[in-house]
């Protein structure tokens, strides 16, 4: 796990494997100070796992700038370049609404939580 300081808080990520799939929680601000670290994280995670796809539990995300979005959209595009899923759970309310204003919502997959995620997503098809 690592963090960085927001301003209203410390930004962490907690990553884990489960069965097939990487779960990264994310907490406090999604930002310009925190997306790169995101980003390495995740990254370090996936090349060092065989992981069919990745579960972002954003639930306790309380903000998020255009570098958070532009964060997950670049994991979105790089886990459809290896045929992998992406998955967006606990997604809060700020975070759908950005999303939906921007027309990014329909391009993420979203579910309502994790364990829904990991019950619900298959690994896609290797053909």
């Amino acid at each position: 796990m690592d963090e960085a300081d927001g301003s209203s808080g410390r930004f962490t990520v907690s990553i884990r494997l489960h069965e097939t799939f990487i779960v990264a929680r994310v907490a406090s601000e999604l930002d310009y100070t925190s997306a790169a670290l995101l980003h390495r994280q995740v990254e370090d995670a996936w090349a060092t796992t065989r992981s069919a796809g990745l579960v972002l539990d954003l639930g306790e995300v309380t903000f998020c700038d255009s570098m958070g979005i532009g964060v997950l959209v670049l994991l979105l595009k790089q886990r459809r370049e290896q045929q992998s899923n992406l998955v967006l759970s606990n997604l809060p309310p700020l975070l759908e609404r950005i999303l939906t204003i921007t027309g990014l919502r329909t391009a993420f997959q979203v579910v309502p939580s994790v364990e829904e995620a990991l019950q619900t997503v298959q690994p896609p098809s290797r053909a």
